[in-house]
């Protein structure tokens, strides 16, 4: 028998990593409709460990998503501030969005891991911190996907999505065809590289960053 019902696609992956057991390392493969509530969940039970010194936020290969989930996330971090803004020839494609009081890991350090798969969403909360100083920035640069697109329907039931505004970062910077830059520049080492395997000098770095 099959059964219908919701899949909820799990985005976030988390555990505890390093040899001392004091980095709480979060994968986030995607910026879907309950990413915020699935990474805040990863955050929360690593905040009631002790041990935990700092955070790898792990964004390599992450297409994007949500505008709304980019925000959120971001948001956990900062106390305050402006996290992106929005910019078109109309008005009404022209909005900033602002970060609220409360920093969910209360000051403890991040390393963002970026490759040139991070795109969208993950450029938003990637340069977001970087600008704020809130986080290092490891990896490689990033896609350069800064736009925003509407879905234009059409008569013939087919659409066309049109490009109406540019995000950029609180510095005021444009994250399209250019991206957000590493603090630290880590290429991809090997050929046999895999994410969060023992070929993962990048990760392994960010590691000995965070105990350096």
């Amino acid at each position: 028998k099959v059964t219908r019902k919701i899949i909820e696609v799990q985005s976030v992956s988390s555990k505890i990593i390093s040899n001392e057991n004091n980095i709480g390392y979060i994968r986030l493969k995607s910026f879907n409709e309950n990413s915020d509530n699935q990474f805040l969940k990863s955050v929360k039970k690593f905040e009631k460990n002790s041990k935990i010194k700092g955070y790898v936020i792990d964004l390599r290969n992450n297409p994007g998503g949500l505008l709304t989930q980019a925000i959120n996330i971001t948001d956990f971090f900062l106390d305050d501030g402006e996290i992106v803004s929005t910019k078109g020839r109309k008005i009404s494609e022209t909005r900033k969005f602002f970060a609220r009081r409360g920093d969910e890991v209360k000051g403890k350090p991040l390393v963002v891991l970026i490759n040139n798969g991070s795109a969208s969403a993950s450029e938003i909360f990637a340069g977001a911190l970087k600008d704020h100083k809130r986080a290092i920035l490891l990896g490689e640069n990033s896609y350069g996907k800064g736009s925003v697109q509407s879905i234009i329907p059409l008569k013939n039931n087919g659409a066309i999505r049109l490009t109406v505004a540019k995000y950029y970062l609180p510095s005021g910077k444009s994250i399209s065809e250019v991206g957000v830059s590493p603090d630290i520049e880590i290429s991809e080492e090997s050929d046999d590289f895999r994410i969060k395997t023992e070929t993962d000098n990048q990760l392994n770095y960010a590691i000995k960053l965070l105990n350096g």
